[in-house]
């Protein structure tokens, strides 16, 4: 089935293969087609799937550090959930609940950045210390395991 990958070792074996954790190289060497575009207030980046190929959009307005994270989320999407657009990637409100394909790319993600600390640094470090250098929202210290 393709939904049943393992999203912190399907971000490992990625990172080993092209021996980066840089979102824009795996982008790159993975083939995908990254492009800019104002997606608003709430819309962080979409993928869109078509004929065999990964368009990411990130958006213009985010911080370097939240297009940084994006991209690694839609990267995710991408190996996760291949074959299937993935509309938006988008700051939630509300309760919080997290649909299981955003869940996954969140946690691809996180190993993503994750993979830029020495393992040194993510033992010495709280969760919460973790995110706020990654520049990153305090929501996302569930993903960090």
């Amino acid at each position: 089935m393709a939904f049943e990958k393992n999203a912190v070792l399907a971000a490992h074996k990625l990172i080993k293969k092209y021996n980066t954790s840089d979102p824009y190289e795996l982008a790159k060497k993975c083939g995908y087609i990254l492009l800019y575009a104002d997606l608003g207030d709430i819309n962080y980046a979409q993928r869109d799937y078509y004929k065999r190929i990964n368009v990411i959009t990130l958006n213009s307005r985010s911080n370097e550090s939240l297009q940084y994270y994006s991209l690694a989320h839609e990267i995710g999407h991408a190996v996760l959930h291949n074959g299937f657009s993935t509309a938006f990637f988008r700051q939630s409100g509300g309760c919080g609940m997290v649909n299981w394909a955003e869940k996954d790319a969140n946690e691809f993600a996180m190993q993503i950045m994750l993979a830029r600390f020495s393992d040194e640094d993510v033992k010495r470090m709280t969760k919460y210390e973790l995110i706020e250098s990654m520049g990153l929202q305090e929501n996302l210290v569930r993903y960090i395991q």
